[in-house]
C-alpha cells in the first residue's frame, strides 16, 4: 500500500513565483498593479486576441461575457446538459431562460448536432465548454451560430494552452472564459481571465468588471460589479506562464504513462479532437453496469488515491428542474459512469503504475 497520499490535484510552483509575488508585495500596490497589466499583455501577445482581462475567477469571468453582450431577463442561453455548471448558475440569477443540450457520447462537449435540435429563433448566446480540455466542432459550431447571428462564447477553464486548427481555446468565440483556480493548467489560486477581438463587448467589460466606472470617480454609468484580481495573484500568475511549455509538456507525460499502465480494455476514453491537446485529468468511462462509481471512489481513497467522479448532468439536479432536462441521455450516462483519474505536476511514473495497477483490479 501507498503511504503517501495521492491527491487528485495539487498546484505546482517552480520557484520563480515566489519572487514575483514578493516584489508585488514590496510595492505596496497589493490590489491593482503592474502585474495585472503584464499578464494581461503576455496573454493577448501568447494566444493572438486583441483584448485579455483578468477576472477573480472563471465564473465571474462568464458573468461578465453574459453582462458585456447584454443578456437580460427572458433571454435564451443554452449550455451543456454534461459539465461544469458555473454557465448554467450564472444564467439562472440573471434570471435567463437556461437551456440544456445534450453532449456528445464519446467526446463529452456539445455537438453542432445537439445543438440544432434545441435552437431556437429566441436563442441569444451558447456557452460551448471545454470539457476535460477537449475542443470539439468549436469551428463548425461557430461558423454555424456566426450565420444564425447567434453569441458564442467559449468556457475555457479547463483548457487552457489548448488548440484546435492551431486556434487556442478562447479565441474561437466571440468570447472566452478561463479559470486560474489551484486545479487549473495555471494557478493563481483562484482567478480567471476574459478575452475577446470584439471593441465593443471590450469596453462593456472593462465598465462591468470596475462597478461599472469608467473616467470618473465614483461616477457609476452602469450597475457594474468589483470582478478584478490583486496584483498578487496576476505576479503568480505571470511566473505560471512563463513555465507554461514545461507544464504543457509535464502534463502530456503524465497522460502518456497511463495509456501504458491503464486496462484500456475495461474502460472507454475520452475522444480527444484538439489538434493540441493538454490534459486537465484523465476522465475514462466505466461501461459496466454493475460497477458503482462511488464504490470505486471510496476503495481507492482506502488505498491513499484520490479521485473524482463525473459532473452532475443538468437533468440529476433537482435546481434545474424547470429547465426542460428530460433529453439528456448522453449526459446523463456519462454522469454516472465518468471516473477522472489525477493529473499534476507531482506525480511521477511509479505514482501513475500504482493508481493504475488499484484501478485495473476495480474496474
Amino acid at each position: 500500500m501507498n503511504n503517501n497520499p495521492i491527491p487528485w490535484a495539487s498546484p505546482f510552483l517552480f520557484g520563480n513565483e515566489k519572487n514575483l509575488v514578493n516584489k508585488a508585495l514590496n510595492s505596496t500596490w497589493i490590489s491593482g498593479g503592474e502585474y495585472i497589466d503584464k499578464f494581461e499583455k503576455l496573454i493577448k501577445k501568447k494566444f493572438k486576441i486583441k483584448n485579455s482581462f483578468l477576472v477573480s475567477n472563471g465564473t465571474t469571468a462568464l458573468h461578465l461575457a453574459f453582462l458585456s453582450i447584454g443578456l437580460k431577463k427572458g433571454d435564451e442561453l443554452i449550455v451543456p446538459g454534461y459539465g461544469y455548471m458555473a454557465a448554467a448558475n450564472i444564467g439562472i440569477l440573471m434570471n435567463l431562460n437556461v437551456k440544456f443540450a445534450d453532449v456528445d457520447l464519446h467526446t463529452f462537449c456539445i455537438s453542432l448536432d445537439s445543438l440544432k435540435k434545441i435552437i431556437t429563433k429566441k436563442t441569444r448566446a451558447v456557452v460551448v465548454t471545454h470539457t476535460y480540455g477537449n475542443m470539439f466542432e468549436t469551428l463548425k459550431i461557430k461558423s454555424f451560430l456566426k450565420k444564425k447571428k447567434i453569441i458564442m462564447i467559449e468556457d475555457s477553464a479547463e483548457a487552457f494552452g489548448c488548440q484546435d486548427f492551431k486556434k487556442f481555446s478562447g479565441t474561437i468565440g466571440d468570447i472566452g472564459t478561463f479559470s486560474f483556480h489551484a486545479t487549473k493548467n495555471i494557478v493563481t489560486g483562484e482567478g480567471g481571465m476574459i478575452s475577446t477581438n470584439n471593441k465593443f463587448y471590450a469596453k462593456k467589460i472593462i465598465l462591468y468588471r470596475n462597478h461599472g466606472v469608467a473616467k470618473e470617480r465614483y461616477k457609476h454609468l452602469v450597475p457594474g460589479h468589483n470582478f478584478r484580481i490583486t496584483n498578487i495573484q496576476a505576479a503568480l500568475g505571470i511566473g505560471q506562464l512563463k513555465n507554461f511549455a514545461k507544464i504543457q509538456k509535464r502534463r502530456m507525460q503524465i497522460y502518456k504513462w497511463y495509456m501504458t499502465y491503464l486496462n484500456l480494455k475495461k474502460v472507454k476514453l475520452q475522444k480527444i479532437t484538439n489538434s493540441l491537446f493538454i490534459p486537465w485529468t484523465l476522465a475514462v468511462t466505466i461501461p459496466l453496469k454493475n460497477i458503482n462509481t462511488n464504490n470505486i471512489l471510496e476503495k481507492l481513497l482506502k488505498k491513499n488515491i484520490e479521485i473524482r467522479k463525473g459532473f452532475y448532468s443538468a437533468n440529476r439536479l433537482k435546481i434545474y428542474k424547470n429547465n426542460a432536462t428530460r433529453k439528456l441521455k448522453n449526459s446523463d450516462y456519462l454522469s454516472k459512469n465518468i471516473i477522472c483519474l489525477p493529473i499534476h505536476l507531482y506525480l511521477k511514473k511509479n505514482n501513475v503504475r500504482y493508481i493504475c495497477k488499484i484501478f485495473n483490479k476495480l474496474t
